[in-house]
């Protein structure tokens, strides 16, 4: 990446206080699988999850649109701390203007991680939108930021660092396990 782009996009990633991310596909890599109950199983991505621990903690807050309703999603949003929680949402950009209402925060403050078309409206209105990797074609077109890790496999985690790193928070997130590791050892 040239340096252009890299501070064009610390420019965008600085306002950031919100991150909202789409779930099948972006947050699982985009399987569905239901057993002979008919019960719906989706699989995440621990480190992810992580990702999500560690914007919390920087005072970036997290938020999930997804146009599938799932109980599978609450229990894992639960599971985060994720409390803003919009599923069923087929129109995706009226779930974002509900958002935005809540949270009272512009636009340029938000940040949105998707996978496929139905993101793409939302993505054309915040100040930082990122494609997975294997996103389709027009989603990373529409993209300020396309991840090198897919849905499901790490690209919300390496959103969350992106976030972080650009926002000058990574070294403060990293003091808090680097000082764990350091009384560990020995001299």
């Amino acid at each position: 990446m040239n340096m252009n782009i890299e501070n064009a996009l610390i420019v965008r990633i600085r306002p950031v206080k919100l991150l909202i991310l789409d779930v099948d596909g972006v947050m699982t890599d985009g399987s569905i699988i239901y057993t002979d109950e008919g019960v719906e199983v989706k699989v995440f991505n621990v480190r992810d999850g992580h990702g999500i621990k560690m914007l919390k903690r920087a005072g970036i807050d997290t938020a999930i649109i997804t146009a599938r309703s799932s109980k599978v999603v609450a229990h894992r949003a639960a599971n985060l701390g994720i409390e803003l929680v919009i599923q069923g949402a087929i129109d995706k950009a009226a779930a974002y203007d509900e958002l935005l209402a809540k949270t009272k925060l512009h636009p340029n403050q938000t940040a949105y991680a998707g996978d496929d078309v139905i993101d793409l409206p939302v993505m054309r209105r915040v100040g930082f939108a990122v494609a997975v990797a294997d996103a389709v074609e027009e989603v990373r077109l529409a993209a300020h930021y396309v991840t090198t890790l897919p849905g499901g496999r790490g690209a919300v985690r390496e959103t969350a660092e992106t976030i972080l790193k650009a926002q000058g928070k990574w070294e403060e997130v990293m003091r808090r396990y680097v000082t764990t590791v350091n009384r560990d050892r020995e001299p």
